[in-house]
């Protein structure tokens, strides 16, 4: 077990690789967490925060000018990316992470196309490919994590969905993720509210050494 653990945490830091964006912005880094096709549930330290995010311009411009590092994770659905060009280059400016918000995951099995479209459409915003996906059901058939694994995006589920409620006691490597859409859509001030009640770490503190699993609960 313990060479195991040991050859794990080599290849996340051999996997791990820092360049530069186009336009001489800050180092990025980019890397396939899993060795094969897989789908990410869990990490193995501390807890992270995930937004998934499709709906709102003014009010969530101020809660992403209100954010405080470490940033939760934004996964951006590619239809709200081109009608928000400003918070786009807000959350540029500012280096919060963002990672692609597909469809639902079925849709990539009837869609071969679909995902280079959608992260086609990331790149003309962010001027590279996103290191992490996710679909809006958290379903990852094994044809579309085939051509993540393909594209090195990292396919990103969570360990549980918040809906406003109490949060389990302290579990080590949890991804949390919030809803933002137009017909589910947590309050953003208590978001805001949770991120300060709580400690979250930036994704990549979470993820090293982390456990994969098939289905979207461990």
């Amino acid at each position: 077990m313990k060479k195991l653990l040991l050859f794990g945490l080599f290849f996340l830091f051999t996997a791990f690789v820092l360049v530069r964006s186009s336009g001489g912005g800050p180092l990025i880094p980019v890397f396939n967490i899993t060795q094969e096709p897989d789908v990410i549930v869990q990490g193995s330290q501390g807890a992270a925060l995930t937004v998934d995010l499709s709906f709102g311009d003014s009010e969530v411009k101020a809660w992403l000018e209100e954010l405080q590092a470490p940033y939760p994770l934004i996964f951006a659905d590619p239809a709200w990316l081109e009608r928000s060009p400003e918070l786009v280059e807000l959350m540029i400016d500012r280096n919060i992470p963002v990672g692609l918000l597909g469809a639902e995951g079925e849709r990539y099995e009837d869609e071969p196309k679909l995902l280079d479209e959608q992260i086609g459409v990331y790149e003309d915003h962010f001027g590279r490919k996103p290191l992490y996906f996710r679909t809006t059901d958290e379903e990852f058939p094994k044809t579309l994590q085939k051509q993540l694994f393909e594209a090195e995006v990292n396919a990103l589920g969570s360990t549980m969905r918040w809906d406003g409620g109490k949060l389990p006691k302290k579990r080590e490597g949890l991804i949390l993720s919030v809803q933002h859409h137009q017909e589910e859509r947590a309050d953003l001030k208590k978001v805001s509210e949770l991120l300060s009640a709580n400690e979250f770490l930036a994704i990549e503190d979470v993820l090293f050494g982390v456990e994969t699993k098939e289905r979207k609960f461990p």
